[in-house]
């Protein structure tokens, strides 16, 4: 019996150490009311709680305004605030009309500080004004997807026109982060903005994101996004992270307290330990070949564009792909045409498609053969086959041709010859 205890003991010492093939956690009790948990790269949404709820969005707003001004204006252009830097409430870095400072310096102060002044300064200068920038800031909405919100300002500050959803502020957060400069500004610490023509003081700016300063709730891979906070929206918290390679969005509108750090961190941990970003294939790589034609010219098809996909960990090699192409393809044909796609499937859903394009344009001679502008081992290609066939043809009955002229002509000599 003893035996028998020690046995059974080794054994579970042993099934403790094994590591998990992937992970089962159940999905995270959200505290907030309104959440969104979003791939990066393909935009799957792993995580929902009412995410396409309106909400007010405080001053994540500050996101769109932040990407509108990079786009828009030069970072070393030099801005000067109006008498309307003094008229608005909330976090302030203290311009005065007349005060230059460049673009650059106020995205810092808007992201950092989360300056509502900066914000005005910025959207009069884009836009002219704060109503002209706030048109600009629903087009650029509409445009990126966010078809759930509408802004009144640049700043967040409450209104009852001025909201968004957890749906829509993780697709401005995503299109933001593909913004070199944009990811640099918001995963800045702290700043420095030296004296200017009003100023003799220098302004220190410090990160309000305590996911990514050193804090209590400092979490690994964290770089971005935005934080956001009024009695009317409560705290928001729009998110980044990213751990080799693999980014996370994450949004949490509506939420009290430091609940909004703790419920952040669960999207977050839930979203790396259940789920494997796939690439399935690269932009540019060989696919397969179209035969063209009774020669039989061999067409490149590559794929047009990269194909990622988030799946649950376990499921990394469940994706299968289908070749699908286009009916009579025929010459001429383009270099970049798409003459079919592949599909992708798993689980026997379609979850999406990548073009075929053609790696070299085609062409269609007089006799029906076809030829190209590059074979596949890189030499130029002028005929396949069929063509080569034909010179060589013609080139032997030139030369018969020659032969037989130059024998009449010595048959001829001798003829003159003969006659004198």
């Amino acid at each position: 019996m003893k035996k028998i205890l020690i046995f059974l003991i080794a054994i579970l010492i042993v099934i403790g150490q094994i590591t998990p093939i992937y992970a089962t956690t159940q999905k995270p009790e959200i505290v907030g009311p309104t959440a969104v948990l979003m791939d990066f790269t393909t935009g799957q949404v792993l995580y929902d709680k009412n995410m396409h709820k309106r909400m007010y969005p405080a001053s994540t707003t500050k996101i769109l305004t932040a990407i509108i001004a990079i786009e828009r204006g030069n970072l070393d252009d030099i801005v000067t605030a109006s008498d309307n830097v003094t008229k608005i409430d909330g976090n302030s870095i203290y311009l005065s009309p007349g005060e230059k400072l460049t673009l650059k310096q106020l995205l810092y102060a808007l992201m950092l500080e989360s300056a509502n002044d900066a914000a005005i300064a910025i959207a009069e200068y884009i836009g002219g004004s704060v109503q002209n920038f706030a048109k600009i800031m629903n087009e650029k909405a509409k445009e990126i997807g966010a078809h759930d919100s509408h802004f009144v300002n640049p700043n967040g500050l409450p209104d009852e026109n001025h909201y968004s959803t957890p749906y829509d502020m993780a697709l401005i957060a995503r299109y933001a982060m593909q913004n070199a400069e944009f990811r640099k500004i918001v995963s800045t610490i702290h700043y420095q903005i030296p004296p200017t023509n009003k100023c003799d003081k220098v302004r220190d700016l410090w990160l309000s994101n305590r996911l990514i300063k050193p804090s209590s709730f400092n979490y690994e891979g964290a770089d971005g996004v935005k934080t956001g906070y009024t009695v009317a929206a409560g705290q928001v918290l729009v998110a980044s992270a990213t751990r080799d390679g693999h980014r996370l969005i994450s949004v949490i509108m509506g939420d009290q307290g430091t609940n909004i750090w703790t419920d952040t961190i669960k999207l977050l941990n839930y979203g790396f330990e259940n789920f494997s970003l796939v690439k399935k294939v690269q932009k540019g790589k060989l696919i397969t070949y179209v035969n063209l034609g009774k020669s039989q010219f061999k067409l490149p098809l590559i794929a047009k564009n990269d194909f990622y996909y988030e799946v649950p960990k376990g499921q990394e090699n469940s994706i299968e792909s289908q070749i699908i192409l286009n009916k009579d393809i025929k010459a001429p044909i383009n270099k970049g045409d798409i003459l079919g796609y592949i599909k992708y499937t798993l689980d026997g859903k379609e979850i999406g498609t990548n073009p075929l394009i053609a790696a070299e344009s085609v062409y269609k001679n007089f006799w029906g053969n076809y030829y190209g502008d590059v074979q596949p081992s890189g030499v130029r290609n002028i005929m396949y086959v069929r063509p080569v066939k034909f010179i060589v043809g013609t080139t032997s009955l030139g030369i018969a041709f020659i032969l037989w002229r130059r024998r009449k002509i010595r048959n001829r000599k001798k003829y003159i010859f003969s006659k004198y």
